[in-house]
């Protein structure tokens, strides 16, 4: 017995060294699979490499989808058992859609991360996300919240003008008509006439005129279409394109050259959801070769007689980790890292979402003027304290974008088309509609 404990013991520094030697072969073969649509790919691998180098060995592999691809192919692959150690999940429907196949993050975050998610993340973002599972289970770290909708200006333009922020309906007319004197060939305000759009906008003057018009419907709690405040919310962004405020050539513009007209110089505002606030942000316009040097945002204008600023916000991009995880600790790590570690400081320039990480503050060279750090600061004060929730009914959406622009295009009036919609929310049409 002694000699074989001797035997042991002088073998002992040999297992060791081979322990050692096969722990760190396997830390250099670990890889782990990121499935996203967001951020961009030169974001994410600032991200990656971050990540990578606090843990030598370890290697992300991302793979990258367009938005709409995405919200096709991961659930199934996700079904399917392929291999996936951590995915973004869509917020709104998909949450429910895959959670049986996700791992409840508490439990995870308590044996691997540096504390419990509860104390990294804010409230009202974890209470968003524990409400998107039918169980009240929280499956998502959310990275950080947006909404809608917010205007972008052109400061330089604004200051050729001497023109001010409008803040009230009355202001709005000055603006409008100032800009046309001027300069004629500008747009007053550029954005999109897309049916969800148009609806984004008049829920945004609904929340002015009552907050909490839009979760008293989404929720069940006895709102209604039909309701005062959105008649008078259809009322107000009519008559702006009748009074000229808003041009009618801006129901012909998709997406995309809305936001080209504004970047191209050719607007003197750009009226869309925070989602675009990357526009404030120096590096970010560098990186994307966006030529306007001065850009300030601030609320949508009150586009009633009474009323106050308001916006409907939400969490989005929530990350996740499958039950299939290869190495849930690390996998932990990797959305620790990302939703509330340094990470948050890689992808936050984009100005996509407000981070939900507690006590994150956004540096200051991000902007290039105290103005638009002091606009975006505004428009995230609004985000953390909307209205309602922007937990959108997404094929409801263009249907209520599309009564609303017959009362532009046709004249119909807002209370045949809020009985309308009212008949249409009970349905049963809308398959996410609670």
């Amino acid at each position: 017995m002694k000699k074989k404990k001797s035997r042991l013991k002088s073998l002992f520094p040999i297992l060791t060294a081979g322990l050692l030697l096969t722990q760190q072969t396997q830390a250099e073969e670990t890889t782990l699979e990121l499935w996203t649509w967001y951020p961009p790919e030169s974001v994410l691998n600032k991200v990656i490499d971050g990540f990578e180098a606090e843990h030598p060995g370890v290697n992300v592999n991302l793979n990258l989808f367009e938005a709409s691809a995405y919200q096709d192919r991961m659930p199934l692959a996700l079904a399917s058992g392929d291999p996936m150690d951590i995915v973004a999940v869509q917020t709104s429907t998909m949450v429910d859609l895959v959670k049986d196949d996700l791992s409840p993050l508490p439990p995870l975050f308590t044996t691997h991360a540096r504390s419990d998610i509860t104390t990294l993340i804010s409230e009202k973002a974890l209470n968003q996300a524990r409400g998107l599972s039918s169980d009240g289970e929280l499956y998502i770290a959310p990275l950080g919240i947006l909404g809608s909708v917010a205007v972008y200006y052109n400061a330089n333009l604004l200051k050729e003008l001497n023109l001010d922020i409008p803040r009230t309906r009355g202001d709005l007319t000055q603006f409008a008509a100032s800009v046309k004197k001027q300069r004629p060939d500008l747009l007053p305000f550029s954005f999109t006439g897309a049916n969800w759009f148009i609806d984004e906008i008049t829920l945004t003057v609904a929340e002015q005129v009552k907050s909490g018009f839009f979760d008293s419907i989404r929720y069940q709690r006895g709102g209604r279409w039909d309701d005062e405040a959105w008649i008078t919310a259809f009322n107000a962004v009519v008559s702006a394109y009748d009074e000229g405020i808003f041009s009618r050539d801006t129901l012909d513009l998709d997406y995309s050259r809305a936001n080209e007209l504004f970047q191209q110089g050719k607007a003197v505002a750009l009226i869309q959801g925070t989602w675009e606030s990357g526009l404030l942000s120096t590096p970010y316009r560098k990186e994307n070769g966006i030529t306007l040097d001065n850009v300030v945002a601030a609320a949508l204008p009150v586009l009633t007689t009474t009323g106050h600023s308001a916006i409907r916000s939400f969490i989005e991009v929530g990350l996740a980790i499958p039950k299939q995880a290869q190495n849930p600790r690390l996998s932990t790590l990797f959305v620790e890292y990302m939703s509330t570690g340094k990470g948050v400081d890689l992808w936050s320039e984009s100005l996509f979402v407000v981070p939900t990480a507690k006590d994150f503050n956004l540096p200051d060279r991000f902007f290039n003027t105290v103005r638009a750090k002091a606009s975006y600061e505004e428009i995230s004060t609004l985000l953390q304290n909307p209205g309602s929730d922007r937990n959108n009914v997404s094929d409801f959406a263009a249907v209520a974008g599309d009564a609303i622009i017959a009362g532009i295009v046709t004249g119909a009036s807002a209370d045949t088309q809020a009985a309308y919609l009212q008949a249409e929310w009970e349905s049963g049409r809308y398959s996410n509609a609670q």
